[in-house]
């Protein structure tokens, strides 16, 4: 997921536009089996400054709750006030944990990532 500031930098509260980036072909975990030879980096688009990228398994958006709801993830996100990355990953955890009554039925991997440069 990508996060993109919408609002002036000086305001109070920033609304964010989320876009799911598709990173193609999906490949087992790292380290299960050899990555295969051919295959080849893929650009998927840049971080620009003030933009914030977050990585995800799918545990993040296949968490439900007792009603079987998915978690909504993007707008989650969409949510959100700038935060620094620890802060985004742990909000994300937060919210995952409200979601689901406490308990996560899958792994979850949460990595974010900002561009500070000015």
């Amino acid at each position: 997921e990508r996060a993109k500031g919408g609002a002036g930098r000086g305001s109070a509260q920033r609304h964010n536009d989320v876009r799911v980036l598709d990173g193609g072909e999906a490949w087992p975990p790292l380290g299960v089996l050899p990555v295969p030879p051919a295959a080849q980096p893929r650009e998927i688009g840049q971080l620009r400054p003030g933009e914030a990228l977050l990585l995800h398994t799918d545990g993040a958006e296949d968490a439900r709750d007792r009603h079987g709801r998915f978690f909504p993830l993007a707008a989650f996100l969409t949510a959100q006030q700038t935060l620094t990355p620890a802060r985004l990953v742990a909000g994300v955890h937060a919210a995952l944990l409200r979601h689901t009554g406490g308990r996560l039925a899958d792994d979850v991997a949460l990595l974010a990532l900002r561009n500070d440069r000015p």
